[in-house]
């Protein structure tokens, strides 16, 4: 009796599990109108080069790319009709501010193209495409408190493909955790719930492609 007993509330709880978790179909990232967008999960700067006058920086950033991109092919437009991207990144930025390079750099890495594999309830994870891009940063505006803006010119290639060119702005979260906003192109525009990580407001990164037609 104690056993049938435990038996049925396991299955009434994994029921319940099953009734109240939100599966991967129902999760709602933030979907681009064109392009593709990106938001740093996590940063890492190094100290020693703030020390030297350089602003050097490791990211991971996690984002949405529209079919028709150089970041999503049709083999990986899930069911929702985009393409997941994950990204490593990592800029050197001149922080000395009586050169003309002032808030100008590089900036490089790797990114990876991702559907779900063994757990269709938590991100995607299953690699289905590759690439790599670089390029040239100016993140003046936001180091001059102009604005709270970086821009990017690079290329970007996928599963070895000849490299496309792209651009790129950077929109820093402003105000306080409880009360972001990004500086958009037409004002300011709040930091919405699926825009955080853990609850940090992130930092947006939205890339166009000149010469491609989505």
């Amino acid at each position: 009796m104690i056993t049938w007993i435990r038996g049925t509330g396991i299955l009434l709880l994994v029921g319940a599990v099953a009734v109240v978790a939100p599966s991967y179909a129902a999760a709602q990232p933030p979907v681009p109108a064109s392009g593709a967008v990106l938001y740093e999960m996590t940063e890492n700067l190094s100290l020693k080069a703030l020390q030297k006058g350089q602003r050097r920086a490791t990211s991971q950033l996690l984002g949405v790319a529209l079919p028709g991109t150089p970041l999503c092919p049709a083999t990986a437009v899930n069911t929702a009709g985009y393409c997941v991207i994950n990204a490593t990144g990592s800029d050197n930025i001149n922080l000395n501010p009586d050169t003309v390079t002032f808030g100008k750099g590089n900036f490089g890495g790797t990114f990876t193209v991702v559907v779900p594999g063994d757990n269709p309830t938590d991100g995607p994870e299953l690699v289905v495409g590759r690439g790599h891009f670089s390029g040239k940063m100016d993140f003046s505006p936001a180091l001059r408190a102009v604005a709270p803006l970086g821009t990017v010119e690079g290329e970007v290639g996928l599963n070895g493909s000849r490299p496309v060119p792209f651009t790129g702005t950077f929109r820093l979260p402003m105000g306080s955790p409880s009360g972001a906003y990004y500086l958009g192109a037409q004002g300011w525009e709040p930091v919405l719930p699926n825009e955080q990580a853990l609850g940090y407001p992130t930092v947006k990164f939205e890339i166009a492609f000149p010469n491609v037609s989505e």
